[in-house]
Parts: C-alpha cells; sequence; structure tokens
C-alpha cells in the first residue's frame, strides 16, 4: 500500500510539472510566436485556426488577455483538463464560443457576445453538441447579445440571441456561476447527469434554464426579468426553469433535481414590454423521482411549483409569492395532469403558496403546507440570497453585476440618428445633474483595446465614472455631421467630456488614468448654469 501510495504521489508531480502554460495577446502577440508569456500568440480564434493547439497537452493552460479573440470553436478528448481561462486582471472578449465535442475542457473568466462580431442567429456558447463529450465545465462566464438594449422592441427582444446551450452528449458536464444577460433562451441542458448552479440569467424573452434529461441538477441560481408578453406577438409560454422530454412525447425524465433558485419575475416597474413568468413548470412527463426543494420564487401565474404526471417525487420547502397583489394570478404548488403516466408515490411538505392542487395524486404525503405571506416570502430570499452569495460571490466577476438589483451598464454605445446628424445616446443622456463622458473607438484596434485594458478599466476611475454618462462612440459609424457637432477628431482612442448641458469641457488622446479622473472631478464641481426661464 505504502508503494502504490508513493507511485501516485510522484506521478502527481510530474503532471503538475510537465503541465505548460500558453498566453494568447490581442494587443502585443503574433501569430508565428511560440505561445510563451513573453511571446503570445495573437487571438484565441487565429490559434485555433491554426493548428496551433496541436501543441497543448492534457494538464495544460491557456490564459487569454484583455481583447478580441474572434469567433472560436475548438474540439478534442483530454485525458486531464485543459483550461481556457482570462489571465489574471485581464477581459478577453469572443464573438462566438463552441466546444463541439470532447472531454476534460475547463472555460473561465471569458466574455461572450454576439455584438463583437458580424451578427448571426442563434446561441452565442454552445458545448457537447457535435460527439461524444464528458466533464466539460464552463464557470465565471458573461454571455449577452447586447448590453443596450434601450432601443429594442418586441421583435428585438424575440429575435436575441439565445445564452448558453449544453448539448446532448456525455455526462458530468457542470456550468457554475455564469451571468447570463439580454437573450431569447438564458441556459438549455440537453446532456444526462449534468449540473447547473450559482448562475444568473437576468433580462431574457423565452425560458430561464431548460431541463430535459435525466440526472440533473439545477441549483442556485437567479433568474430573474422576462420580457415581451403574449399580447407583444411572443407565443411562448415563458418559465424561469422548464422541464420537458428531450425527445418530445416519448420516455420520462427521472431523478432530477431543482434545488434552491431564486426566481424575481420583475425588478423594474418601469420595464418596458412586461410580461408573466411561470415558475418552475415540469409538464411534460412522466417524472420520476424528481425534487423540488427550498426555491424562492415571486412571479404573477398559476404556477409557482407545479409537476406533471409526476411518480414518487418530492416538492418540500418552497415559497411561491407575489408582489402584484392586484394582479389575479396566484402560484400554487401542484401535482397536475397530461395523462401520460399514473400519478403516485408523492411527496409535498413544508411549502407556502396560496393554493395546494395535489387532488391527481390520490395517495399524497402532504404536510406542513401552508399559505405563503409578504413576511415569509422576504425573510427566505434574503436567507437563499444570502446562501448563494457566500457559495459563489456577491458579483460574477467577468460581468461585475449582483446577482440581485437592475444592472448598471457603464458604457452604453452610441450610435448616430437616422440623419446622421446627432448621436442618440447622447442627447438622451444630457440632464441637469450628470457630466456626459463620451469614449471613441475603433474596433480591432491595438490601441483602444489596449486603453480599455489599462485604463478604463481601472477601480478608481470607475468610481468617478459612475458618477456619469458614459457613452461609446464607434469613429467608423460616425458622419461628418456628427463628428461636428460634438467635436470629434480623427484619433482614437479618444475621451471627450461634456458638461451637464451638452458644453464640450474637455478633450484628450490616450489620457491617463490621473489625467481623466482629475478632469471628471472638475467637471463636476464645475458651476452649473442658471436655470432658464420658462416660456409665457
Amino acid at each position: 500500500m505504502r508503494t502504490c501510495l508513493l507511485l501516485g504521489f510522484v506521478l502527481a508531480l510530474a503532471t503538475a510539472a510537465s503541465a505548460a502554460t500558453f498566453y494568447v495577446d490581442p494587443a502585443n502577440g503574433k501569430a508565428a510566436n511560440p505561445g510563451t508569456k513573453a511571446a503570445p500568440w495573437r487571438t484565441l480564434e487565429e490559434v485555433a485556426s491554426s493548428g496551433a493547439l496541436r501543441g497543448v497537452k492534457p494538464g495544460d493552460s491557456i490564459l487569454l488577455r484583455s481583447g478580441l479573440h474572434g469567433r472560436v470553436v475548438l474540439s478534442g478528448d483530454n485525458s486531464e483538463f485543459v483550461t481556457v481561462a482570462a489571465d489574471e486582471g485581464c477581459k478577453p472578449k469572443l464573438s462566438y464560443f463552441e466546444i463541439s465535442q470532447g472531454s476534460k475542457w475547463r472555460v473561465r473568466g471569458l466574455t461572450i457576445s454576439a455584438s463583437f462580431g458580424e451578427p448571426y442567429e442563434g446561441v452565442m456558447l454552445k458545448f457537447a453538441d457535435g460527439g461524444a463529450s464528458n466533464e466539460i465545465i464552463v464557470e465565471d462566464c458573461f454571455v449577452f447579445s447586447t448590453l443596450d438594449t434601450s432601443k429594442w422592441g418586441a421583435k428585438e427582444w424575440m429575435a436575441a440571441n439565445s445564452g448558453i446551450f449544453m448539448g446532448r452528449y456525455g455526462k458530468g458536464h457542470l456550468l457554475r456561476n455564469n451571468y447570463v444577460l439580454n437573450t431569447r433562451f438564458g441556459i438549455s441542458l440537453c446532456a444526462e447527469e449534468s449540473t447547473c448552479e450559482g448562475n444568473v440569467i437576468s433580462h431574457f424573452s423565452a425560458d430561464g434554464i431548460r431541463v430535459t434529461r435525466d440526472g440533473q441538477v439545477v441549483q442556485h441560481n437567479v433568474i430573474r426579468n422576462i420580457y415581451v408578453s403574449d399580447e407583444d406577438g411572443d407565443k411562448n409560454h415563458d418559465d424561469a426553469i422548464q422541464c420537458f422530454l428531450f425527445n418530445v412525447g416519448t420516455g420520462t425524465v427521472r431523478n432530477v433535481t431543482i434545488r434552491e433558485n431564486l426566481i424575481v419575475m420583475r425588478e423594474n416597474e418601469e420595464q418596458k414590454f412586461k410580461a408573466t413568468m411561470q415558475g418552475i413548470g415540469c409538464f411534460d412527463g412522466p417524472l420520476i423521482g424528481f425534487t423540488v426543494e427550498g426555491n424562492v420564487i415571486n412571479t404573477s401565474h398559476w404556477h409557482g411549483v407545479s409537476l406533471y404526471d409526476a411518480q414518487n417525487c418530492t416538492i418540500k420547502n418552497n415559497v411561491a409569492y407575489t408582489q402584484w397583489q392586484t394582479e389575479k394570478l396566484r402560484p400554487w404548488v401542484q401535482l397536475g395532469s397530461k395523462d401520460t403516466g399514473e400519478i403516485k408515490g408523492n411527496t409535498v411538505t413544508g411549502n407556502y403558496a396560496y393554493t395546494f392542487d395535489l387532488k391527481n395524486d390520490k395517495g399524497v404525503v402532504a404536510k406542513d403546507n401552508n399559505v405563503v405571506t409578504e413576511e415569509i416570502h422576504t425573510k427566505r430570499q434574503a436567507e437563499l440570497l444570502a446562501l448563494i452569495e457566500k457559495k459563489y460571490g456577491k458579483t460574477i466577476p467577468a460581468a461585475g453585476f449582483k446577482r440581485l438589483g437592475l444592472e448598471h451598464v457603464r458604457w452604453i454605445e452610441g450610435v448616430p440618428s437616422t440623419d446622421g446628424k446627432v448621436i442618440d445616446a447622447v442627447e438622451s443622456a444630457l440632464n441637469p445633474d450628470r457630466p456626459v463622458v463620451l469614449y471613441l473607438y475603433k474596433e480591432g484596434d491595438k490601441a483602444c483595446d489596449r486603453f480599455e485594458r489599462e485604463t478604463l478599466e481601472d477601480a478608481t476611475l470607475n468610481e468617478q465614472l459612475d458618477e456619469c454618462n458614459c457613452i461609446r462612440i464607434n469613429l467608423d459609424d460616425l458622419s461628418r455631421d456628427a463628428k461636428k457637432k460634438y467635436g470629434i477628431g480623427t484619433k482614437t482612442p479618444a475621451i471627450i467630456i461634456l458638461k451637464p448641458e451638452g458644453e464640450q469641457f474637455w478633450d484628450a488622446t490616450s489620457p491617463t488614468v490621473k489625467q481623466l479622473t482629475k478632469q471628471i472631478q472638475a467637471v463636476r464641481e464645475s458651476p452649473k448654469p442658471p436655470p432658464q426661464p420658462r416660456g409665457g
């Protein structure tokens, strides 16, 4: 036994010692480089298409530095995990990311958005959908269609890219602590015995999380802010968490756990395109051996927790509440039926809801179920949020947003008006209290990538920027008239600071953190013009 243990220890040391780390840097790298820290590759897309990944062995890491890494598709089986991750302090961006097939990949800290490249339809991050796959981990990533949806109508919400798609191949995949924002569907799970935990799905127009296969675990996720109703033309029945058969109409779904998820239909009553959202709806069975426990749901719909054609399932310690007391809909706990199988052997205990519809199971074990109150909901939501934050952190680093509470999007994308003479976002940002900071860039420019990484992401500067309205403007999108109106030159990266009333206060090309901080403080402290008298 001692010899075996010693041999295992020596082999572990050998594996750790032989693991290599490769670096990819869009600002300073070159395609012909060896991928070392001193001589990094350029972009991950270039590395994948060139065949350079053949030199990456099981146990190795690929660290990505800030900048745009393109559209990336990887594949391959590894005996030890290969890690593709953000380098320390960096925020690498990709327009699309996929691991089509493979084993033991770990993906961490990437920012993936369709807005970074040419428009396309469908999902933005996909894995295990092209062939045999096992143990793929995706964690700490930020996936969004675009940050600024202020100009979106119902059509744009329904046509938005979806977030993360876990394909049907393999087992043991893990989605952990990702932030999915402004999408059609949030996360879809299609592989057996896989886990989806600690994620945030916020601002979506279809379903938050879709569960389809045996043995899946969905826990500690926050799902919030549903958009676009049937009246807006969206026929999808929106669910926070929905379960249905992978092969619709055949077989069963077994041994699924839906545990301690926090669901909020809407956080802002000023939200455009409001919609109702079903809580946890598992409608297509038979469902066998499900556990639904400890979830806290705040929605204006009948379906708080609904399991249809359930056998030997447990529903316990859930809270289903609505803050929209003027609406007629009140969430329930239900054992429903679509007549696809016998309903039997279920246990429903310790839940809070407005009603309990359990009559389809004549032998149900039901006890300690009570009518929900605002006090119970407030207490249990606070406890659950504290539990989730303790396990996964108060924010997801790649996104920087809280798990609950509206996101503060610092940089809004400025686009010209239809006549090209003004920038819509600038005009709408002008108000008596906050200066406007314009950041002028060119897509793919190395100097701009470096400026964003080294200057605009500085924590001290961001404290000042949070007191301003911040707008990014692609110089190539602007007409001569718009450039003239705002005093925009030809060089990037550049900053222009406008006083709250729109008058230019300061501008510079590639300013330092110190310079920017000083000028923002100065414009905030500058005298405000006297109010103009109203016309009679």
